[in-house]
Formats: C-alpha cells, structure tokens, sequence
C-alpha cells in the first residue's frame, strides 16, 4: 500500500521535474552563489558612492538640459544604473544621464507646450529604450561602427558648443531671442546691460570651486561642493536669483511608475530615435574603453538591450534618458569598483537622496548648475580631435564640419539625421573609391608578385587578376573602369578574375561581369571566374546574362588558395593550344 507520505513525495518529484522548475532552481542556486560576500560589498558600495556624489549636480544639470524638473535627473541617477547595472555585459559601465542624451531630448522637445513637455519627454524616454533593446536583441551592436570619426567629432564639437550657449541665458539671468542658439547669443551680446551679475558671479564661482577642487583629494566631491557654496550663499544672504523650485516642485518620496499616453508618439519618435543613436554610440566608446576585469568580452548588442531597458525603466519613473556615462564610469573604476554591483550601489544610494533630502534639492541655485554645465561643456570639446579630423582631407573635413554647423543650426534630430548621412554617404563614397586592381604574375623563383595591370589585353595572353576593396554597387563601377580591355587587334584574350572571399556578388557585380565576358568574346576569348564560394557559384550559374562554357567559366572555392586559379589557368593554356592547332590547320 501507498502510504500518505508516499504520495505526497510522489507529488513532490513530480512538481520537481515540471519543465523550467528545474531551471528555475539552478538560476537560484547560481544566485547564491554569485552573491557578492562582505568584502566585496564594502568595495562596491564605497565606488558606487562616489559615483552618486558626483551624479547629484550632474544629474540635475541633466534635468535644466532638458529643461525640465532638475529632480527628473536624478530619477535617471537611480534607476539607469540599477537596472542598467544588473544588465550590461561591459561590467564597470555606468549607464546614467549624461549631459549629450539630455541636450538631445531638451533640443527635440523645442516648440513643445510647458503643459506637454514633461509627458512628451517620458514618452520619448521609453520609446528611445525600446528602440535601442530591438536593435540589441536584433544583434545589431555593429551598427555603431558605421558613424564616423569626423562626423561623431563634429557632433560631439556642436554639442559642446550648444551645451554652453544654452546656459548663459540661466548663468547670467536674462533669455536672449532669435530662433536658434546663435541668434538668441548675438542678442544677449547687444543687450549685456540686462545681465544679473549676482547670477554671473554665482556662475563663475561654482565654475573656479570645481576646477580647484578636481586637482586636490576632493576631486570626487568638486561638482558637489561646486553646486553646494553658491547655493548657501544664496541662503544665507537672500541673494536674488533664480532656485530649483522656482523651476518645478520637488515631489517627495519615491515616484510611482506611471505609463504616459502614446497619443504623441508620432511628434516625439525622432527624437526618441537621436536620444537613442547618441546613447548608444556613447556607450559603445564606453564598453571599448573600459574592460572587464576578469577578461570576458563585452557584447555590444547586450548593452544595447542594458541601456534601452535602462531607458524604458527610467521613463516609467518620470527619469531623463540614460546612456553609458564615460565620466561616471571613469569615476568608478578609479574608485576601486571591480564588478556590477558598483553601479547598481550607485543607483540605491541616489535613492536614499532622494527620498530623504527633496527639501535640499530645491534649494540649489540655477546659475551654478549653469557654471557647471558650461564647464563640461568647455571640457567635452577637444581641440586636438577637431584638429585632426581637420588634417585628414576634404572628406573628414566636410563631414566634421558640416555636422557641427548642423548641430549649431538645426534642431537636433535634423543633425543627427545629417550626420549619419553624411556617415554612409563617407562610407559609400570611400569604398566605390577604394577599390584596386592587380596582375598576378607568377616569378621565375615560384613567387607571386603583384604587378599594375597593363591597359589592354594582347593576343593569347593569359591575364590573372585579384581585386581589392568593397564590391558594392559603387564600388563595382570602380571595378569596371579598371578592368583591362582587349587591345583592337587582339585575339583570343583570357582573364582569369580571382573574387575569393567574396561571400556574395550582387546585381551589380553580375551585370559589370556579363558585360566584360561579352568584350572579351566579341575578341574571342574568354573569362574565368575563380574561388567562388558556394552562394557565389550559384549566383553564377543561375544568372541568365552570363553564359556559362562561352565567354565565361566559373571554378569554386577550394581549401587550397589559389587552386582554383590554377586549374583555371591550365583549362585556359589547354584551350589556347587548341586554338592555335585549329589555326594551323
């Protein structure tokens, strides 16, 4: 007989062996496992405050970008790095608001109602993380190496510059007018009598205290205590200038996630788009800089998916964008964080700020965030990378340029949309352009030596080719300008095209090869196609213009390089020695 216990063992193996049940206790059994011990937690813990220290004033920085609630800011500081932490692969990396995503979101959002911005800049938030999280799990991480040097350099030159123009109407109290932040400077400029010069000098204090203080031991505290002593100046003297909470409330306690309408998806989806592209082109340089400690390799798609669910998360807390911040993970590495949990420290820390010390926040002075921002706005901009996308030539130097007055000029979704074209107009350009022809002529020691094709092709000459650089369209016409063509008394001519590593051929490059096969037999010769892999062969064999055992013969790939050449080139000789016996005769 079966006893009660019997059965209920008997339930309990069976719930055991339920499918993912198990699974579920080994991701719980490595849990454990990887739980930090208390060594390491004091570590990490210390790295992530220091990290939070100085994303206070960066973080409402973030939110005058934007130019929103600075507390939205700090929302961002808290929750882009825990989940942002728990999440990416580049282990050290901090994904937190950065100065760039926030200028990018307050720059699409101009035009916008003050009654709307807040909801527009939630949505867009989101929408910017679920496009970067299908891009990642699309495995698309690669796409960050298509954006140019010059163009990122332009970009990043325009930001800078935008960053300090949009805060010396804050800095020094009075809004210029024009249309865009060059106008709007040119009027401040006329009208200087209008300048609060308590908001200025408030301002350059907050700018001289950091500068100082990022040279002592108190570097990790300088754009804290930059912030904090013009503010109590304001406090304690009653001084005259404009304060957080003039801006917006400071709510109090932890915000409550809150899904915005989708009514404005439409107005703000290019937007969401830039905040993403820039976000994720930082924390590509990010994931590049800064290694794993243990060696592993970063993946990029993963962050790609660590900062879109990052963004989304941030979003729903009414958070700025986040992205991979270099400074603040710059900042932890020289801390001593060896692991995730640094970050995610980071963003509980913040947490505890926000929740306990709301009143501290609206206290502080917007002229020395102002100061603040104009310095990182002055430190972002290297002279040395503008110089040397400068040096490099005309294209570089058009791309980089014309991005930055892009940046300067228009709003800043039309820039990025600019630069990215002006990115693969760079990159279609150089690789039509990049594309070389050579002879491979075999020496009399069995070397091969690579020689400049002749011009022509001369009687029952047997002429062996290799090309290099990108075949695409643009490129293929490259390749069609320099392939040899017979000479007008030639006869019986054959070239041998070696297109090994080639995965694909493409229209293109089907119809240039179609074409060259029919001058070479309108000579009477021929062209041979040699290492073709196995899609490349097909290609070959199932294109109806090119016709094959006529003017044209394809030889694939072999694991031998260079096997298929050769063989075609004995068929090729063979061929010519019957040509000449049928001549005789």
């Amino acid at each position: 007989m079966t006893g009660p216990d019997q059965e209920e063992s008997s339930d309990l193996g069976a719930l055991v062996n339920l499918p993912g049940v198990r699974e579920l206790r080994e991701a719980v059994a490595n849990a454990r496992r990887r739980m930090p011990k208390q060594k390491t937690l004091r570590r990490e813990g210390l790295a992530g405050l220091t990290v939070t220290i100085a994303s206070v004033p960066d973080g409402m920085a973030g939110g005058l970008l934007a130019g929103v609630n600075p507390i939205y800011g700090l929302y961002a500081s808290m929750i882009g790095p825990i989940v942002g932490g728990v999440l990416t692969s580049t282990r050290l990396m901090v994904i937190n608001n950065t100065s760039a995503v926030s200028l990018v979101a307050g720059q699409a959002l101009v035009g916008v109602s003050a009654a709307q911005r807040e909801s527009n800049l939630f949505l867009m938030v989101i929408l910017s993380g679920i496009f970067a999280v299908a891009l990642g799990l699309l495995g698309q991480g690669r796409i960050t190496r298509f954006v140019s040097y010059s163009v990122m350099t332009g970009f990043v030159a325009g930001i800078a510059a935008v960053l300090v123009l949009s805060q010396l109407a804050t800095a020094v109290g009075y809004s210029g007018e024009g249309a865009n932040r060059i106008t709007q400077t040119l009027n401040l400029l006329s009208r200087l009598d209008e300048v609060n010069l308590t908001a200025l000098m408030l301002a350059i204090l907050a700018a001289i205290i950091t500068v100082i203080l990022q040279r002592t031991p108190l570097r990790a505290f300088s754009s804290l205590l930059g912030i904090v002593v013009p503010t109590l100046l304001v406090v304690v003297f009653g001084l005259n200038v404009q304060t957080v909470q003039d801006i917006g409330t400071i709510p109090d306690g932890f915000p409550l996630p809150e899904l915005p309408s989708f009514a404005s998806a439409l107005e703000v989806v290019t937007g969401a788009i830039s905040v993403a592209v820039i976000a994720l082109v930082q924390g590509a340089g990010v994931s590049q800089t800064v290694p794993n400690p243990d060696g592993s390799r970063s993946r990029a798609s993963r962050d790609f998916v660590a900062q879109g669910a990052a963004n989304i998360a941030s979003g729903l807390f009414h958070g700025l964008p986040v992205g991979g911040s270099l400074s603040a993970t710059a900042l932890n590495v020289a801390a001593g964080a060896r692991d995730r949990w640094a970050a995610i420290f980071s963003g509980l820390w913040m947490a505890v700020i926000v929740i306990g010390a709301p009143g501290l926040v609206s206290q502080v002075a917007m002229p020395a965030l102002a100061g603040l921002l104009i310095l990182i706005g002055l430190r972002i901009f290297k002279p040395k990378d503008f110089a040397s996308v400068w040096r490099a030539g005309w294209p570089s130097r058009s791309a980089g340029v014309g991005t930055f007055v892009a940046t300067l000029v228009f709003p800043i979704q039309i820039a990025v949309a600019l630069g990215v074209a002006i990115s693969t107009l760079l990159y279609v350009s150089r690789s039509s352009t990049d594309v070389t022809v050579v002879e491979l002529v075999e020496r009399p020691d069995g070397r091969i030596e690579e020689r400049e094709p002749a011009k022509t092709l001369a009687t029952e000459s047997v002429t062996v080719l290799d090309v290099y650089g990108h075949l695409f369209f643009a490129g293929v016409r490259t390749l069609e300008r320099l392939l040899p063509l017979p000479d007008k008394d030639a006869i019986h001519p054959v070239v041998i095209l070696r297109l090994r590593g080639r995965a694909t051929l493409g229209a293109t490059l089907e119809e240039v090869l179609a074409n060259y096969a029919d001058k070479l037999e309108a000579a009477g010769g021929r062209l041979y196609l040699t290492g073709l892999s196995s899609e490349a062969h097909n290609e070959v064999v199932n294109m109806a213009k090119l016709h094959l055992s006529g003017p044209a013969w394809p030889y694939p790939l072999t694991p031998i390089v260079g096997e298929s050449t050769q063989k075609a080139r004995d068929h090729a000789e063979a061929w010519l020695v019957n040509r000449r016996k049928e001549t005789s005769v």
